[in-house]
């Protein structure tokens, strides 16, 4: 019988606590902590293969816990659940290696889904690492392997090219489980994922941030599950497109932005065998769409595109100037200059309700961090 993975809740509220434990312990070895220092702790004395790790705990800040686990212990997958979707937490938990995240209230589907996935990652590296010590016992280099699994353990670069190398696929690692539809809208994602580096992470960054204006504009549950499978796939086109063209780190000639335009249509044709709602692809081919009717593939303006198309076009672009992408010759921008590059591309090539939307979230959420820190200036 297969050794069963080794999941540790990290959680100080009792419901959540309990209702993650009962969900993951049929199919997992669950422990359950209710505080960021008593984890650090256990993590140093027992092996772990996932923590999911909630963002607000009574002695330390999810953040905090995240940094000193990927730290110490590189190769344990990490699950953040916030029930609060901050944007600038969330933005920095997933650029310090947190696999994926959930938004309180979670469901029994996605946290199977997350953790599916996790321990799948996990076990590809626990794989290598084993072969390497047999390597280093047949060779004679026992302790220099010793070394370099040390070093795999702490280098979360090094990590992510390891799991580059496997050929054991996303759908093998399902078939261990039961897994719901959206593990396997997320395994596709892994695709693009290892085939290009510029988008590590980038569907799930996108998923977020249209999370944020799909409840600002008070979508129907019905609109968020589309939104959501459509925001994880939006890019599925780009297996389509020569690795060259995705990887250039200089500006794009006519020729290769043309090229490049035609993933919106790919990724249409890519999924139409997994029977989407039309909502989700029109989502994936019209999301580069212009506001004013200069977009592509069809030229639509105003609301003749889908508005679940509109959303993840302003989620896709913020991504895109606030993260670090290998590939790209041009600069990160700050949240400020973000906003304003927002503000200026309103109503030509972005929706401006859907702007005002994530722009509003982004200025609430920077309002209540100043005021947290200026009450507790007071404090002191």
């Amino acid at each position: 019988m297969a050794k069963r993975s080794q999941i540790l809740i990290v959680e100080d509220q009792l419901g959540p606590r309990k209702s993650l434990e009962m969900i993951l312990s049929p199919f997992f070895d669950v422990i359950t902590i209710d505080s960021g220092q008593k984890a650090l702790e256990l993590l140093q004395q027992n092996p772990i293969d996932v923590v999911t790790l909630d963002l607000r705990l009574p002695d330390l800040h999810g953040i905090d816990v995240l940094r000193h686990i990927k730290r110490l212990h590189g190769d344990i997958e990490v699950i953040i659940i916030t029930g609060y979707g901050e944007l600038k937490t969330a933005l920095d938990a997933l650029h310090l290696g947190a696999s994926s995240y959930l938004i309180k209230p979670f469901n029994m589907g996605d946290v199977l889904s997350a953790v599916n996935r996790a321990t799948g990652k996990k076990k590809q590296v626990d794989q290598l690492k084993g072969f390497l010590v047999k390597i280093g016992e047949i060779v004679g280099l026992k302790e220099e392997i010793s070394q370099g699994i040390k070093r795999l353990e702490q280098d979360l670069s090094l990590l992510d090219k390891v799991k580059q190398i496997f050929e054991r696929t996303d759908q093998e690692i399902e078939e261990e489980r039961r897994v719901n539809h959206f593990e396997f809208i997320r395994s596709l994602i892994d695709t693009i994922e290892k085939k290009d580096p510029y988008a590590h992470g980038h569907s799930s960054r996108v998923n977020y941030y249209s999370y944020l204006i799909a409840q600002r504009l008070h979508l129907t549950d019905q609109e968020k599950e589309e939104l959501q499978i459509g925001a994880y796939l939006h890019d599925i086109g780009k297996l389509g497109i020569d690795l060259r063209i995705l990887q250039k780190r200089e500006e794009y000639t006519a020729e290769e932005m043309k090229e490049m335009q035609k993933h919106t249509e790919i990724g249409v044709s890519l999924v139409a065998p997994l029977n989407l709602s039309a909502n989700i692809l029109s989502l994936i081919r019209h999301h580069h769409e212009y506001f004013i009717g200069k977009g592509y593939p069809d030229g639509i303006s105003g609301e003749d595109i889908p508005l679940l198309a509109r959303i993840v076009a302003v989620a896709d672009a913020f991504d895109a100037m606030v993260s670090d992408y290998p590939y790209e010759y041009r600069k990160v921008l700050s949240l400020d200059e973000a906003v304003a590059e927002l503000r200026y591309c309103s109503g030509i090539q972005f929706d401006p309700k859907v702007v005002n939307a994530l722009v509003e979230t982004i200025e609430e959420e920077h309002d209540r961090v100043l005021l947290k820190s200026a009450l507790l200036a007071d404090l002191e």
